[in-house]
């Protein structure tokens, strides 16, 4: 049984592309920023959708960031989130981690699209 989840946040080149971008305009640490703020709203909204029984959940959830633009969202020494997340069959599914997901996936562009203005690397 795995006794982790993770939800990376990475970028690949048809994503620089969409913006209108070449990479080598050294919009990097823009990204990273960006990057750094939709996992930290990861972390804040997982551990606030996460069920609080004994808060061990809530505590094992931490994020990291392996790389330039690049972040995880992990829990560790809870490995019974995934009867939590997917159910069983004697308990309804509570699908945080989903929940959690949807709602950072439209802040990330919002964030990289407001970090590469900050920058003036888009007007």
């Amino acid at each position: 049984m795995v006794a982790n989840f993770s939800i990376d946040i990475k970028f690949n080149p048809s994503y620089f592309k969409k913006l209108g971008l070449d990479k080598k305009h050294g919009f990097d640490d823009a990204l990273d920023a960006a990057v750094d703020h939709a996992i930290h709203d990861a972390e804040n909204i997982c551990r606030r959708e996460a069920p609080i029984d004994t808060g061990n959940l809530r505590r094992s959830i931490h994020k990291r960031k392996p790389g330039k633009a690049q972040g995880e969202l992990t829990a560790r020494g809870a490995p019974y989130w995934v009867y939590l997340q997917y159910g069983t069959s004697k308990m309804d599914a509570n699908p945080f981690v989903t929940r959690t997901a949807r709602r950072v996936k439209p802040k990330v562009q919002e964030y990289v699209l407001e970090e590469l203005r900050h920058a003036v690397i888009l007007d």
